[in-house]
């Protein structure tokens, strides 16, 4: 049996804390097949750089979600990206509400 982790070598912390067991990682499930909507926009890098990015978000009633499966590229690896998820929807940004209108059929029709 694995044995649990702990922080013993984490200097940084309270001499109290440091042989506290961590938390396992959470693990985000993948969006249904079918369900949720991918969301295709312009971004920012961590370098300020401007990306093209895209999320797949599969939210359940009470404010839960299902799954989330996201991207940053360049424009033809988040459109690939994109197009190959099972999603219920894909939108792009409007500047007018409902600010999120569906997506063209051809890529070279998305632009903003």
């Amino acid at each position: 049996m694995e044995q649990s982790r702990r922080r013993t070598e984490a200097f940084y912390l309270p001499a109290d804390m440091r042989d506290e067991e961590i938390a396992p990682e959470q693990v985000t499930p993948s969006p249904r097949p079918g369900h949720g909507t991918v969301y295709l926009h312009k971004g920012r890098s961590l370098e300020r750089r401007i990306v093209w990015a895209a999320k797949w978000v599969d939210p359940l009633p009470g404010g839960h979600t299902a799954g989330i499966e996201e991207i940053e590229g360049t424009r033809d690896e988040v459109l690939r990206w994109a197009r190959s998820r099972p999603a219920a929807a894909l939108v792009i940004p409007t500047e007018q509400e409902p600010y999120w209108v569906p997506a063209p059929d051809n890529d070279d029709e998305i632009n903003f």
